[in-house]
């Protein structure tokens, strides 16, 4: 996967290609102009002993940090780290929450699993209000919590999974209308 990351302040965003593998991360910078050649890989394993908060050992060095998800746009984010505080915009070239095609502002939306994994957690049961951002169920894959989240705002109206069960890629968790 790609992730292109704004940080406020500078000209151009940086982009990395990120890939897990035996339960780290390893990601390359990739290069912004001709003349930048740093390919070199960054190894990164991470937990999250509690939402919003990261222990990070890369490559060897440890790091603790706090992340803010800022208003309801999950790819705005404020990172504290060493006491500083930055703000980006992490934004991948496929979406991390996938809903039914074609569905619009109205009509039902489906919450699906983007990749194979187990259900973790429902965050919210039937008949949840949920506002658009709202965390709806956290799937575990490859060692990673990801919390899929409501694509708009709505009421739950049916959750088809329930912790500890296996979903294939493309299952629908949840449905919202």
């Amino acid at each position: 996967m790609i992730i292109e990351i704004e940080i406020e302040g500078e000209e151009h965003p940086r982009r990395y290609r990120v890939r897990r593998e035996h339960g780290t991360i390893q990601i390359w910078r990739l290069p912004v102009a001709t003349n930048d050649h740093d390919t070199s890989a960054i190894q990164v394993d991470w937990r999250m002993p509690e939402p919003g908060n990261y222990s990070l050992l890369v490559n060897g060095s440890s790091y603790d940090v706090h992340v803010n998800e800022i208003g309801v746009d999950s790819d705005l984010l404020e990172l504290h780290l060493f006491g500083h505080v930055v703000r980006m915009r992490a934004s991948n070239t496929r979406r991390r929450r996938v809903i039914s095609p074609g569905a619009g502002p109205d009509g039902t939306v489906s919450v699906k699993a983007p990749i194979p994994g187990s259900v973790v957690q429902v965050l919210t049961p039937r008949g949840t209000t949920v506002k658009r951002g709202d965390g709806i169920i956290v799937l575990e894959a490859m060692k990673m919590e990801n919390e899929l989240k409501a694509p708009r705002d709505g009421t739950v109206i049916d959750v088809l999974v329930e912790e500890g069960v296996s979903v294939e890629s493309g299952a629908v968790l949840a449905i919202i209308d």
